[in-house]
C-alpha cells in the first residue's frame, strides 16, 4: 500500500522520524511522496536520497556532523549553518530537490515576507539549512529572494503538498504534549517558547491526515542527541502498533 507522509520538526525527537519509516518499511508500506519541515525535513532528504533507516541512525549517533555546526558572535543567531552544506553535499550526492529519488517537499519560512514556503524544486542544501534554522539559535539561511528559517514556525506539520494523493496521509508528529520540562540553558527556553508556540498550527493539520503517529517522547528533550538509539526505538515502536491495523 503506497503512503505519504509528513514528518514535523522537533530537534533531537525527530530522530523519531527514521524508526516511523523503518516500520513502515518493514510492515511492506511504500512510501510514495514525503513532505518535511526542519528536522522532519533532513530525515526525509537522507531517505529520498536513497538512504536506509538504519544507516540514517549511523550518522546521527556517530556526531561526525557536529563539527560542521559553527558558533559565532550573536547577531542574527548563535550558530551558522554555513559549514553544513559541506556535510550535506557529501552524504547526499545530489544539488537539487528533484534530483532526489522519491517526491520531497520541503517547508520553510521567508522571514522577510511572513510567507510559508512548500518547495519540491530548487537547490536542495540551502532550502533543507533553512527549514532547519530555528530563529534565535541558528542564522537564517539566504536564498534567492528568501532569507529562509524555521518553517514551523508558522506549520509544523506541512501536510498541503501531499493533500489529495492517492495512498494513505500519515502524519507523524514527534512533539508530545508539553509537560514540565527541568529548563537547564538558554537552547532548551528557546526550544520550549518555539513548540508551545507551533502547537496550535499542528493540531489542526492533524485533523486533515487520515492516520497520525505520536511516539511516546516525553521523557526526552529536543537536545537528548546522546539518547538517539532510545528515540530511534521508540518511533519504531509506535509505528508498528498503530500501522498493523492497516497491513492488508
Amino acid at each position: 500500500m503506497k503512503v505519504n507522509l509528513v514528518l514535523s520538526g522537533g530537534a533531537a525527537r525527530g530522530i523519531a522520524h527514521i524508526g516511523v519509516i523503518r516500520a513502515l518499511e518493514e510492515l511492506g508500506f511504500e512510501i510514495a511522496s514525503i513532505s518535511g519541515v526542519s528536522a522532519g525535513a533532513l530525515v526525509g532528504a537522507f531517505y529520498c536520497a536513497g538512504y536506509k533507516p538504519d544507516d540514517m541512525l549511523k550518522i546521527v549517533v556517530s556526531k561526525s556532523w557536529l563539527r560542521y555546526i559553527r558558533p559565532k558572535v550573536p547577531k542574527l543567531g548563535f550558530f551558522s549553518l554555513n559549514r553544513a552544506t559541506a556535510f550535506l553535499h557529501k552524504h547526499l550526492h545530489v544539488e537539487r530537490i528533484e534530483e532526489l529519488r522519491r517526491e520531497l517537499w520541503i517547508t520553510a519560512l521567508d522571514i522577510n515576507s511572513g510567507r510559508t514556503l512548500h518547495f519540491n524544486s530548487g537547490e536542495l542544501y540551502p532550502i533543507l539549512l533553512g527549514s532547519c534554522a530555528l530563529p534565535g539559535v541558528f542564522e537564517p539561511v539566504k536564498y534567492g529572494e528568501f532569507t529562509l528559517i524555521d518553517g514551523g514556525v508558522t506549520n509544523n506539520l506541512p501536510v498541503e503538498p501531499l493533500l489529495g494523493r492517492k495512498g494513505l496521509l500519515i502524519g507523524v508528529d514527534v512533539n508530545p504534549t508539553l509537560q514540565g520540562e527541568s529548563l537547564r540553558n538558554i537552547f532548551q527556553i528557546l526550544m520550549r517558547s518555539f513548540l508551545l508556540a507551533v502547537r496550535s498550527n499542528v493540531d489542526k493539520r492533524k485533523e486533515l491526515c487520515h492516520v497520525v503517529i505520536e511516539p511516546e517522547l516525553h521523557r526526552f528533550s529536543t537536545v537528548d542527541l546522546w539518547k538517539a538509539k532510545d528515540i530511534y526505538g521508540l518511533g519504531y515502536k509506535k509505528t508498528l502498533q498503530v500501522m498493523k491495523a492497516y497491513v492488508q
